[in-house]
């Protein structure tokens, strides 16, 4: 369900929040590295949502800067211009990554570990689905293309237009 104070005026995408660890970054067998198909992924959360980071490594005024330092090391790694992260916003939170949120706008958050407060928070909110879960060891939880256009098409027709 979209949260039910949320109302999308046509031609408006649809928010996606972002974390990096857990969902940009996975456990590999020597540490951190890159999703499987990190481009294509994040091409699509561009291409397909109005994109923000939601994750610790952005936020006490840092802007997008902090993500883009988090990622750069693995980017080059597997030689991808860090400019694929240009264009995805920054957010400001305190305590709770449900700070940064709009609520009034359709959204999809992309997290691998939210505290049991954030998701009673979406709960209150009626907007406990708009959360997806990413977890690396099991295959229906990981973050693929495929994944997200299912989310795309079950949040769209959702979304009460007007």
């Amino acid at each position: 369900m979209i949260g039910k104070r949320q109302r999308q005026p046509i031609g408006v995408q649809i928010r996606a929040y972002i974390d990096i660890d857990g969902v940009l970054l996975r456990d590999g067998k020597q540490g951190p590295e890159l999703i499987p198909r990190f481009r294509r992924v994040v091409s699509y959360l561009k291409a397909n949502f109005d994109c923000y980071w939601l994750t610790t490594h952005v936020r006490h005024e840092s802007g997008s800067a902090g993500a883009v330092a988090k990622l750069t090391p693995y980017l080059k790694k597997a030689r991808i211009d860090p400019a694929v992260l240009s264009g995805i916003k920054p957010t400001e939170w305190e305590t709770l990554k449900t700070e940064a949120i709009d609520f009034s706008w359709p959204f999809i958050w992309l997290d691998d570990d939210p505290f049991p407060s954030e998701r009673r928070i979406l709960q209150e909110n009626g907007c406990a689905d708009c959360l997806a879960s990413i977890d690396w060891r099991h295959r229906a939880t990981r973050l693929s293309v495929r994944r997200l256009k299912h989310i795309r098409r079950t949040l769209l027709r959702r979304v009460v237009c007007y």
